[in-house]
């Protein structure tokens, strides 16, 4: 329950994912873009936004592919490459602090922008 009584309202898988983004392009290493070996296709920050959504979740990589294939429309790594990318690339700790980052901002997102003054005293009428 929320304040007041009211049900609370949950996220949306799209505004995780759309904080998930942001978040991920702000502390993501540039990729590389070497003249050796076959270019990058998807960029740090993606595979970095979806292994953020995937731990905020607490999907599976299959899982995971699943639900951002309904929510994205430009294409996206495939749940091996996900896999692949955290095995080799994904800092834990990195990934810990974001996801305390992006429980606080959706918590702040989802809490109502102007709240009632608090109530200070109370004066019967005369």
């Amino acid at each position: 329950m929320g304040k007041r009584g009211f049900p609370r309202r949950e996220p949306s898988p799209k505004e995780v994912l759309t904080h998930c983004l942001r978040l991920a392009q702000e502390v993501a290493p540039p990729t590389p873009t070497g003249r050796r070996g076959r270019p990058w296709r998807y960029s740090h920050a993606l595979y970095l936004a979806l292994l953020l959504f995937r731990a905020f979740y607490k999907l599976t990589y299959r899982k995971t592919e699943a639900v951002v294939q309904d929510l994205m429309e430009d294409p996206f790594p495939s749940h091996q490459s996900l896999a692949r990318y955290a095995l080799h690339h994904l800092d834990p700790n990195l990934l810990e602090d974001l996801l305390h980052r992006l429980a606080q901002e959706v918590e702040a997102h989802l809490s109502p922008q102007d709240p009632d003054p608090p109530f200070t005293s109370w004066t019967p009428p005369t």
